[in-house]
Parts: structure tokens; sequence; C-alpha cells
């Protein structure tokens, strides 16, 4: 047997409910936090997931929503197709917050992985995620990177 608790979002307001399902199985150690977003056109209705969520279980967000989401003023970014709000993170952010601004709404999955590693991304990334989309275009050509040029001229 598992229990199940359901609440709503603090302090919203509106015909547009945000409800949390947290369910834990006591039998086993499995548990799992399922968001359920009413109103998916507004991007403020996307809250950010808990570490503990696995990507596969993110809302999905349509890119419709996600270029909203610029225009409504969040700084929302796409990396390996998972959405990261970085509307407060910007001011942090050791790079400065231009370069995030210059990702605003779209996809910078090859820049983020040239300049940092998976630690990064489990530091700073995983607080961040509000969900999951497709389809968000990289506004600039990933250029070819060589690796191991020495071997082809025969030094070392």
């Amino acid at each position: 047997m598992g229990w199940m608790n359901r609440g709503s979002r603090p302090g919203h307001r509106g015909n547009n409910l945000f409800a949390t399902i947290n369910y834990c199985n006591k039998d086993s150690d499995i548990s799992a936090v399922v968001t359920f977003v009413e109103d998916s056109a507004n991007p403020r209705s996307y809250q950010k997931a808990q570490k503990t969520t696995k990507n596969e279980d993110l809302p999905y967000i349509d890119p419709s929503v996600i270029i909203a989401a610029g225009d409504a003023g969040l700084l929302w970014l796409v990396i390996d197709n998972i959405v990261y709000d970085c509307t407060e993170f910007v001011h942090e952010h050791p790079g400065g917050s231009r370069v995030l601004e210059s990702f605003r709404s779209s996809n910078c999955s090859w820049q983020f992985w040239r300049f940092h590693g998976m630690k990064d991304m489990v530091e700073f990334g995983l607080p961040l995620r509000v969900g999951r989309a497709s389809g968000i275009q990289n506004k600039f050509k990933e250029p070819p990177r060589f690796v191991g040029l020495r071997k082809l001229w025969g030094s070392e």
C-alpha cells in the first residue's frame, strides 16, 4: 500500500489549478512527484522540478510556450531537449548574463557542453529544469571539432 497527497500551489489565484501529487509505495523505495499544469499555454504555470525528478517525468512544453516565455520576461534555455528556467540564475552565471541572454528561448546544447561538464549540469542545471521540449533549434551551426591532427601529419 502507498499514500497519496494532493495539494495546490500556495498563493495561486484564478481558474487554473496547479496540482501536485506525491506518491510513495511503502512496500518498496519507489516514490514519485507528479505535477499537473492545467494552463499549459502559460509559461508562468511551469515550476522548477525537484532534483529527484527524472527528465522523462518532466511535463512536455510546446515550442510556442517556450517562445512565449521569452516574451513574458522569462529566460528559458533548452539543452538536450530539457527546458531550464535561468531567469534568476542569469545573475549568478560566471560567464555573465550576456551569454545566457543570447540564447533566450532557444537551444544552446553544443555551446553548453563545450564549456561545461556533467558536474556543472548536476550541480546547477538539475534545480532549474521546468520541462521537456522538442524541435527547438540552435541559432548557430556547430563548427567541426578537429581532434588528433598531429597524427595526420606524423608528428607526436
